[in-house]
């Protein structure tokens, strides 16, 4: 099975190049099947309300009886639009528990949801489901664990995107092994009360054979924190002068300085990071 970053991504292509599909998320309850379409939905609508194109039935609070299943069927066919930028879901809930005369008035809009609507049915066991709705379905399996990974990572993605400020290569290095390693290395020298030598070397041997690149990355991390740590005080007039300061010192490195000292310069920066006490 996939990881669920990967899952997210390949969901949120799908669903933006033909959402005409039907789909069933099953998986044990609690596992997070449900924050996980909210939120691959939010991310594929191009509108601002975009629970207005969420339709849902059988919740554990309402189950569905045959009436609830008519209507629903009535508001796809009027909801359906053909601009690709307005998508419609419909959201069944517990489809274990769907009487047949329900599951057989599903089976025909299951098979070939309207345009630009996707029909997602949750449930925590695929063989309670008659074969007729699971043949017309393509299957997506929810693990325990899986979904709270998935938000955890999409956080620390969330982190990274900040933290290139809009810079390609400086997000694709930040998502790789050795990008969350530098990113790791440099996190625990910003976060001691002091400057300390070992973990220093430990970083400038990790980012030698690239130091340019890899130099990129740790100043937008740098700034990163500054700019974390002022906003979270805007009323520390000291705290945001010597963030300037220092800031200003940064920008006055020059190429031929790096050229002559690598070293000396990475040390500098970090050491004139702790001279104005920014790591409080």
């Amino acid at each position: 099975m996939m990881d669920h970053i990967e899952q997210f991504k390949f969901l949120k292509i799908c669903f933006e190049k033909n959402p005409q599909y039907s789909w069933i998320f099953y998986g044990p309850k609690g596992v997070g099947k449900y924050k996980f379409t909210i939120e691959l939905i939010k991310n594929v609508t191009k509108i601002k309300n975009f629970n207005q194109n969420i339709f849902e039935i059988n919740n554990p609070d309402k189950p569905a009886l045959i009436e609830d299943i008519r209507e629903l069927i009535s508001k796809i066919k009027l909801t359906n639009s053909s601009s690709d930028d307005i998508k419609t879901f419909f959201l069944i809930h517990q489809m274990e528990i769907l009487n047949l005369n329900c599951i057989n008035a599903l089976l025909k809009t299951i098979e070939e949801p309207p345009e630009n609507t996707s029909i997602i049915i949750f449930a925590q066991n695929l063989k309670n489901i008659p074969k007729t709705i699971l043949s017309r379905c393509i299957k997506l399996k929810f693990k325990p664990n899986d979904c709270k990974l998935f938000i955890e990572k999409k956080e620390v993605q969330k982190d990274d995107f900040f933290i290139c400020n809009y810079n390609p290569n400086i997000f694709k290095i930040l998502t790789n092994e050795k990008g969350k390693e530098i990113k790791k290395k440099t996190m625990i020298i910003l976060n001691k009360k002091h400057f300390e030598l070992n973990d220093f070397y430990s970083l400038y041997e990790k980012i030698s054979d690239n130091f340019h690149n890899y130099l990129s990355v740790i100043l937008s991390i740098i700034f990163f924190d500054i700019k974390s740590k002022v906003t979270s005080n805007i009323f520390d007039l000291d705290k945001t002068k010597s963030a300037l300061f220092y800031l200003d010192f940064i920008k006055k490195i020059s190429i031929n300085d790096i050229k002559i000292d690598k070293r000396k310069v990475l040390h500098l920066i970090f050491s004139e990071y702790f001279k104005y006490k920014l790591n409080d």
